[in-house]
């Protein structure tokens, strides 16, 4: 449930937004404010949407499936008056070191991504129809010590001899992008750059902040449609704290009983040693305490 909720909030054209104007270079030119109007469904001349969120499962035959946490495309207008359409998957890690480098599984989903065009953005008649594709990862409960960092990892030309230059658009295809956050960062110290999303997505990912301080982080950054989502997830973070605090008084009353269960067996066994001057082991025997009983009332003995 928490994880649907995380996607819920990850989609969000409010969150959504502000990932995108964070982080994607081709959208430099666009403001904050039509980015999330294109999100929400603003349509061009011809009635077409700018955005697009698409099928998170890709299954390719023989190479298995895979499902994206928030996947989805968008048309950026550029300052030139093109258009650049770009592919983006935005990821939640919640464990830093899986067993595996996330960005070698990043580089799967970006060659997926790229392979999902294949007769709808280009052929084998024209590869220059290719977009870009991004995955963003986000790493909400990763180290104090990297805190607030930001890594891009893309394509780059490196001459090895003489001086050919090639178009940026013939390669610069795919790139990935890690946000480290650390789930305990104090609210109030704000981060260097991009705070106006990270400081959000500290709050609004992590079910330990109530819902007044997330209403505070929603006015103060400017949030004005996300409180349904917030607010399920405050509901959530509250009935998993009841139900831990019910199953520990529950295991409580459980250990509880065992344990007078035992100090009853004991007080039997010591009256009946006492009136029929038998031996502790010939009580047990009468008693046919199982071999786990017994090492119970040995145990209190020796004690």
């Amino acid at each position: 449930m928490i994880d649907k909720l995380c996607k819920r909030i990850l989609g969000h054209p409010e969150i959504l937004g502000r990932i995108i104007k964070g982080f994607i270079k081709e959208a430099e030119d666009v403001s904050l404010e039509e980015i999330i109007e294109l999100i929400k469904g603003k349509k061009n001349q011809e009635g077409n949407s700018y955005f697009q969120q698409l099928n998170n499962v890709i299954d390719i035959a023989h190479h298995e499936r895979v499902e994206f946490d928030y996947f989805c495309c968008i048309n950026l207008p550029q300052a030139d008056g093109t258009m650049k359409r770009i592919y983006l998957d935005v990821e939640i890690q919640n464990v830093e070191n899986p067993g595996y480098a996330p960005l070698t599984r990043g580089n799967d989903y970006l060659s997926r991504m790229i392979t999902s065009q294949n007769g709808k953005e280009y052929d084998y008649r024209n590869y220059d129809g290719m977009k870009k594709t991004y995955v963003i990862w986000i790493l909400p409960q990763a180290a104090k010590k990297r805190d607030g960092h930001v890594n891009c990892y893309k394509t780059n030309e490196h001459n090895i001899s003489g001086s050919t230059i090639e178009r940026l658009e013939s390669y610069d295809k795919s790139e990935q992008i890690m946000i480290y956050l650390n789930k305990d960062h104090d609210i109030k110290d704000k981060y260097e750059d991009s705070d106006c999303i990270k400081t959000p997505l500290v709050i609004f990912l992590n079910n330990t902040y109530d819902l007044l301080i997330k209403k505070e982080a929603m006015k103060e950054y400017g949030f004005e449609e996300i409180e349904k989502e917030v607010k399920k997830m405050c509901n959530l973070g509250e009935m998993i704290a009841r139900e831990n605090i019910e199953k520990g008084h529950s295991i409580g009353l459980e250990q509880g009983l065992v344990q007078g269960q035992k100090l009853e067996r004991i007080t039997l066994i010591k009256n009946m040693m006492e009136s029929l001057q038998c031996s502790m082991q010939r009580a047990m025997d009468v008693l046919k305490l199982t071999a786990d009983e017994r090492k119970d009332v040995e145990e209190y003995y020796k004690s």
